[in-house]
């Protein structure tokens, strides 16, 4: 199984996230920093089954105007199409 870890007290943007993905997935599929070019990299570049961890999310990241929040959203898309081919794990910071 394939897995990711996106550190998400360090994705402020688009471009933090695709930084961090790139970092743990050499390839040589190239794609774009948008939401189009990601769909079409997790439902047919990405070894699958994945599972997918969002470590230490924050409420204000998965409000609609975060661009994390598209980002997760797409995931979970994927995993409506198939499901025991994409896990994600989305872990809440913990508050204090």
């Amino acid at each position: 199984m394939f897995t990711l870890h996106f550190d998400c007290p360090h994705i402020h943007s688009r471009a933090d996230f695709y930084h961090q993905l790139r970092q743990q997935y050499a390839t040589d599929y190239l794609f774009g920093d948008s939401l189009d070019a990601l769909w079409d990299w997790l439902t047919g570049e990405i070894p699958l089954p994945v599972t997918c961890y969002f470590h230490q999310s924050q409420p204000q990241q998965l409000a609609p105007d975060h661009p994390l929040s598209a980002i997760v959203a797409l995931f979970y898309e994927a995993r409506e199409e198939e499901p025991d081919l994409y896990h994600i794990i989305v872990e809440q910071a913990d508050s204090e």
